[in-house]
């Protein structure tokens, strides 16, 4: 009985509410606890409730467990491609594999340019003799000519004593016999000739391998060693030959060879010690052949004498101290 005229006061006093809207403010109330109706005084540090539905929002309670998985969702759309990796390490090799068929035969290439002029070879042995040619068709006969006048005859001599008889000399043989008979000597000393230039051929090239070369009948040897001028003329001399002299183009195209392979500048037998300035092979002779460098010879080493000659890889001569020590190359 009570409630009535209390829902009737608040209609009253507050009469832009809709009804509507107090009626349902009024059945949750009644519905949640019927002490929210008593007007309480609002407790401390809060602010005042509005018909019991604005109070302070309570403590926030526990997290409860997560709930079951989801069913999954469709597949979302391809993204874009990445960025290409950086190249990984090499794999091991494979086998072998089978060796392919043959390939054809290959056009036929250009013709290359000759190649220079080599050393001038050893002389041959001499062939052997030809046949006696055929004899040669007679003359014509010549004419007499006029008879000269007699001379008138003179006394007669006196007559000489008899000499003694001599002895019977032996019957001499035929001429072409021995003629054959020399033939057949010649032909046995030409045998024995070919022979001895073949050991000779031989020895050389046994003696020219595997530093030397031959030039006409000149051989240029090394033995790869260095010494100062006077050793490597000992060293030469020792051996029946001497320094190296080129005295042509050719000979000297040998000993630069020689240094090239060696890689070293060698001595030749030239020096200017009897002349300054005048340099002369070893017997006093002057040079007949010579390829200097540029500016050379120019006797300038630190106030050191150059009286001695060196021969460079590429085959220019200089003038050096005879105290260098050079490559050894001796000629025979």
């Amino acid at each position: 009985m009570i409630l009535l005229p209390l829902s009737m006061l608040l209609l009253l006093t507050q009469p832009w509410r809709s009804l509507g809207t107090e009626m349902k403010i009024y059945s949750q109330k009644i519905l949640a606890n019927a002490c929210t109706l008593v007007v309480c005084s609002p407790p401390e540090d809060d602010l005042p409730g509005c018909d019991g539905q604005d109070g302070k929002e309570g403590p926030r309670g526990e997290k409860g467990d997560p709930g079951p998985p989801g069913m999954p969702g469709p597949a979302g759309r391809e993204g874009p491609s990445g960025r290409q990796g950086s190249m990984g390490p090499p794999g091991t090799p494979g086998p072998k594999g089978e060796t392919g068929p043959k390939g054809g035969v290959g056009v036929p290439g250009m013709q290359g340019s000759p190649g220079p002029a080599g050393l001038k070879g050893e002389i041959g042995a001499p062939g052997e003799p030809g046949a006696p040619g055929r004899a040669g068709a007679a003359g014509p006969a010549g004419t007499i000519g006029p008879q000269g006048p007699s001379g008138a005859r003179g006394p007669p001599g006196l007559k000489g004593d008899r000499g003694t008889p001599g002895e019977r000399g032996e019957k001499g043989e035929s001429g072409l016999t021995e003629v054959k008979a020399v033939r057949q000597q010649v032909a046995v000393l030409e045998g024995h000739l070919r022979r001895l230039q073949n050991a000779f051929s031989h020895y050389k090239k046994a003696a020219l391998f595997p530093s030397g070369l031959a030039v006409g009948e000149k051989i240029f040897k090394t033995a790869g060693v260095v010494k100062s001028y006077s050793d490597a003329w000992q060293v030469c001399s020792e051996a029946k030959g001497q320094l190296a002299s080129p005295r042509s183009a050719a000979e000297n195209e040998a000993v630069t060879q020689l240094v090239r392979v060696q890689n070293k500048p060698a001595y030749l037998s030239m020096n200017d010690n009897t002349t300054e300035g005048r340099f002369t092979y070893p017997t006093g002779e002057s040079l007949v052949y010579s390829n200097w460098a540029s500016g050379e010879p120019n006797n300038s080493d630190e106030g050191k004498p150059e009286n001695c000659v060196e021969i460079f890889p590429e085959g220019k001569w200089n003038d050096v101290p005879c105290s260098k020590e050079l490559l050894v190359i001796c000629e025979f």
